[in-house]
């Protein structure tokens, strides 16, 4: 028979709880001692299931009676502003919990961050140096995800990234205000990746290798891209000598 806490609860109870998103009776449960019934494989299937209670007060608690958060803690959805300000409280206060100096843990918890739009985490990342790949994210992403971009050492970057970003630029929304805003930032757009391409013809190697569809939604997608791609040969033209 399974150990019950000091009051008489069970992982069963909390599971329950945690089901019918009360999060009254999972604080409680919590705060009398539930989780040190569990093994780490029941912990790690809720932790995703106390965020979705989207409760500041269970995740404070679960920060002071957990020495790590597990990364699976972050298999959530994330579709409107509720969700991305609890995501980013989250982050904000205990990013540092989740085991980040993992390359692959660093990478998903810098689009997290990113969906989010959780500067201080992902400064915090930038500052390590870590999940670089993910970068190009902060152009395509809000006006508060690009100010991050003034934080990057433009020196450090490998050029695959900084043709990557352009590319990202050029097909975002308000791409002609968004290349110039990186061109200010001092990313040389004549930069050439590791294949010897610019950001010019990687964009347009994408778009004919790119398999858009006949639907509407996905001829809106390559209209998108081609148009980018003029806006982005525009601009390169005024650099390239």
């Amino acid at each position: 028979m399974m150990k019950k806490s000091k009051i008489n609860y069970t992982p069963e109870d909390l599971s329950k709880a945690v089901a019918e998103k009360r999060a009254d009776k999972v604080y409680e449960m919590i705060r009398c001692g539930v989780l040190e019934e569990m093994d780490n494989r029941e912990l790690k299937e809720l932790f995703p299931l106390f965020m979705e209670l989207r409760s500041r007060d269970v995740a404070d608690l679960l920060a002071k009676r957990s020495h790590y958060f597990p990364m699976e803690m972050l298999d959530i959805e994330i579709n409107n502003q509720n969700d991305k300000n609890f995501v980013s409280y989250v982050l904000d206060k205990y990013g540092k919990k989740f085991p980040y100096k993992d390359p692959d843990n660093a990478a998903r918890l810098f689009e997290v961050a990113c969906k989010a739009d959780c500067k201080s985490m992902l400064l915090f990342l930038l500052g390590k140096g870590l999940a670089e790949g993910e970068y190009p994210r902060l152009v395509s992403g809000s006006d508060k995800l690009l100010e991050v971009l003034n934080e990057v050492k433009v020196k450090a970057l490998h050029p695959d990234t900084i043709v990557t970003f352009f590319v990202e630029a050029a097909v975002a929304d308000q791409n002609e205000l968004r290349i110039k805003e990186l061109i200010a930032l001092d990313f040389d757009i004549t930069t050439i990746n590791s294949e010897g391409m610019n950001a010019c013809e990687v964009l347009r190697r994408g778009i004919e290798n790119y398999n858009y569809g006949n639907d509407k939604h996905a001829q809106n997608e390559k209209l998108r891209d081609q148009q980018g791609l003029k806006t982005l040969e525009r601009i390169y033209s005024q650099y390239c000598g």
